[in-house]
């Protein structure tokens, strides 16, 4: 993979024509040993050790933190589920689904909640999870009807 020039304003851009995802004003996206995300401000602040959070891993694919931040702004390849659904996705397990004839990311919801990402495969007409599994057991427990 060649070197790609200002990697936080074309993922901006990712955000915005994938996903319909205008990021609030509050919010930057710069460039620190990955392309990065934080409240306006803080870009200097270290978290946990790290400016900010990663927003997308090196090959420019999204994160599932920033997904479950922001995935509420979608306007675009973002997908409502079932309560059942969302608990097997939350759980980890893929989704079987129809949803065009392109691979691509998508962001799972539930009433309103930011489930998170997903990889459309088209060719096995799944969703597949991309939740990592230590991020599942709280999703489950924010989801789960009371």
């Amino acid at each position: 993979m060649g070197f790609i020039a200002n990697k936080e304003k074309n993922f901006k851009r990712y955000l915005e024509n994938h996903f319909g995802l205008v990021l609030p004003q509050d919010i930057e996206i710069f460039y620190a040993k990955g392309v990065r995300v934080s409240a306006l401000g803080l870009k200097k602040s270290h978290l946990n050790g790290e400016l900010g959070y990663a927003a997308c891993d090196a090959g420019f694919n999204p994160t599932n933190a920033l997904i479950q931040n922001f995935g509420h702004l979608a306007k675009k390849n973002a997908i409502d589920l079932e309560p059942k659904e969302a608990l097997d996705f939350a759980s980890g397990m893929n989704l079987p689904a129809e949803i065009g004839n392109k691979d691509k990311f998508v962001i799972l919801r539930y009433n309103g909640f930011t489930v998170g990402l997903g990889f459309y495969d088209k060719t096995k007409k799944r969703i597949i999870n991309k939740i990592p599994e230590k991020r599942r057991r709280k999703i489950v427990d924010d989801i789960r009807p009371l």
